[in-house]
């Protein structure tokens, strides 16, 4: 069975099966014609499989007539900064970033960024997909073929900018300590870089860019056994995960308590939002921390479908003040419309910084919530039917439809959806009593499980 996920943001699939030079060679030549001859910025994790992607993209690109910006090993929201920052100057075209993220080493993907350096719009993504089926690309003659520059010595202007944002005056006195594991991913290179323009001292984990992760690319709690054994010998006072390009990221408190990923978001909203009031962007898989947090601020919270695009879509077009998912990612459109790492842990580490708190006493302020993620392989072509019979079966309750399933009452919620990374069915329940929102998941799965089979 190949597995292929094709959508607006991008091309997803299994190397060796269906994600092929040639298929990357293709979408590439799409993603040049809808650029138009302008420049592509181009990126990539440490997947020992991006390199291969790369010759693709880089044939793909110059042959539409693109000159392309090579970043080499770059993660994805430093590619978008640049990206955004190059067509102030009407000068980028986009870009693509050649990374998995979360997904293990088998996959890999392109990501598309457009002109704006976020992901692409519905329209910007069916544009690209129709010259993609249809196969129509642009061709430049012999004379008009792209050129290909290296750009590795711009990322200086992104850590420069963020230092900028996130105060790294109040942080460089605190003489802070952070563990980051960066799994051997696209933000191995530049932690040291990150760690210097901000003042705090680094304690790296797992920061060779070698390609192979030392355990999967998610920011849970899981996978932070290192982060913990490592905060705990040098009393640092807060630890971060990263996933392979540096959009999400997950939060070890100074006690040695691994917080789920749920928090990152709450924790940066809670601070912020004192600060700043407006629109708060979650998708429906996202802990009601973030309701709770924005309804304490006055600030109105908008629920979209899970994924970057759909959370920074909102976000323009509500004119909001912060987005985020549950998994980690969190977009401040104030610095760049896009889920960024090294922006949420510098604006935690501000936090700290600036109100001499530990990272415990933040999370103890924050509502107590638990939650459940499950997901169940599926073949592809059962997953909608499934989703389907999961509908009727919860057809006596109120349901939210517009991402999968999702059933709600006072105490709790459980939704079911499709994934768009993986040939999964996801199933998420929260509620304030542990039992209880196991209890919400298991019903589902019980339900589920014959059918996906």
């Amino acid at each position: 069975m190949k597995l292929l996920k094709i959508g607006i943001s991008g091309v997803r699939g299994i190397i060796g099966e269906s994600m092929t030079p040639r298929l990357a060679l293709d979408f590439a030549a799409a993603f040049g014609s809808f650029a138009g001859g302008r420049a592509v910025l181009l990126g990539r994790d440490t997947r020992i499989s991006s390199p291969m992607l790369r010759a693709a993209c880089l044939a793909a690109l110059t042959s539409t007539g693109c000159d392309v910006v090579d970043l080499g090993v770059c993660p994805t929201p430093i590619l978008q900064y640049l990206v955004r920052s190059q067509n102030k100057r009407r000068r980028a075209g986009g870009g693509i970033s050649i990374t998995a993220g979360h997904n293990d080493i088998a996959w890999n993907a392109l990501a598309f960024v457009g002109p704006e350096g976020t992901s692409l719009n519905a329209f910007q993504g069916q544009e690209v997909l129709d010259i993609y089926h249809l196969g129509k690309f642009r061709k430049a003659s012999a004379d008009r073929i792209g050129k290909v520059g290296d750009g590795a010595d711009r990322t200086g202007l992104y850590f420069e900018a963020l230092a900028r944002f996130v105060g790294a005056g109040d942080i460089r006195p605190a003489r802070l300590k952070a563990v980051i594991d960066a799994v051997n991913g696209a933000a191995a290179p530049y932690l040291a870089r990150f760690a210097e323009a901000l003042g705090f001292q680094l304690i790296p984990v797992n920061d060779e860019p070698n390609g192979f992760f030392p355990h999967d690319p998610e920011p849970r709690p899981r996978n932070a056994q290192q982060v913990v054994a490592v905060l705990k010998a040098v009393g640092a006072e807060a630890g971060f995960l990263l996933n392979s390009d540096a959009s999400r990221v997950s939060v070890v408190a100074e006690n040695a308590e691994a917080l789920s990923e749920e928090y990152t978001f709450p924790l940066l909203a809670d601070d912020f939002l004192r600060r700043r009031r407006g629109p708060v962007v979650a998708n429906l898989s996202t802990s009601r921390m973030i309701e709770d947090v924005a309804r304490s601020r006055n600030c109105p919270l908008v629920r979209t479908k899970v994924g970057q695009s759909h959370a920074v879509q909102a976000l323009l077009q509500e004119e909001a003040v912060l987005a985020g998912e549950g998994s980690g990612g969190v977009a401040v459109p104030a610095f760049q419309p896009a889920f960024d790492a090294f922006l949420t842990m510098g604006m935690l580490l501000s936090v700290l910084a600036r109100t001499g708190k530990r990272l415990s006493r933040l999370v103890e302020a924050l509502p107590r919530y638990h939650i459940v993620k499950e997901k169940i392989h599926c073949p592809p072509a059962r997953i909608h039917s499934v989703v389907n019979e999961v509908k009727r079966h919860f057809r006596r309750h109120e349901l939210d439809t517009s991402d999968g399933v999702r059933v709600e009452d006072k105490s709790g919620w459980v939704q079911v959806r499709t994934s768009g990374t993986e040939p999964m069915i996801r199933v998420i329940a929260e509620d304030r009593s542990p039992e209880k929102a196991r209890e919400r998941a298991d019903e589902a799965i019980r339900f589920i499980a014959p059918l996906a089979r």
